[in-house]
């Protein structure tokens, strides 16, 4: 699997988690408020930090799919090494500070990458990856260049748009 279908998959459950776990919060507390580093924790932390039994009574609550969905996701972020978590970690630290509407769009493009082509999910990957390392000044000039646009599908360049602006990775200090 590529590393950046990973890294949509986590997005997507982290998010996932977190909107399932907003319904549920009534249902009493089923996790700790923050993990042993003390940060607030993602819903993946609470998850894993939740004992084996909570972790279970909180899955029931959940139809058999997206159990199942779950605990694959959880059991792939947690075979990663460690400076991969953290990256992910520090990746959907950001992507929660983005307004419900930008989370939304994000969710749906990174739904969009995923249903790609085989052939063509790496060629947007990569693109992916250059566009968000850019200033906003060269991505913007990038997305509206005619190579961009003669190389990619409108429904591709939507996808590069929404996740590059959305996804951007910070200017290093």
């Amino acid at each position: 699997m590529s590393r950046n279908l990973r890294i949509a998959a986590v997005l997507l459950l982290a998010a996932g988690i977190s909107a399932n776990a907003q319904k549920n919060r009534n249902a009493g507390p089923s996790h700790p408020a923050a993990p042993p580093n003390g940060r607030p924790g993602t819903a993946i932390d609470r998850w894993n930090s939740m004992t084996p039994e909570q972790r279970e009574r909180a899955l029931q609550k959940l139809p058999p799919e997206r159990q199942q969905q779950i605990r694959q996701r959880l059991e792939r972020f947690n075979s990663l090494p460690k400076e991969e978590q953290e990256r992910l970690r520090r990746r959907y630290e950001r992507f929660s500070t983005l307004p419900p509407e930008q989370q939304q769009a994000v969710r749906r493009q990174i739904r969009n990458w995923s249903r790609l082509s085989d052939e063509r999910r790496p060629v947007v990957s990569r693109e992916f990856d250059q566009l968000r390392r850019m200033t906003p000044t060269e991505r913007e000039a990038r997305l509206h260049s005619d190579e961009f646009r003669s190389r990619f599908s409108p429904n591709e360049q939507q996808i590069l748009t929404d996740l590059s602006n959305n996804l951007a990775v910070p200017p290093r200090q």
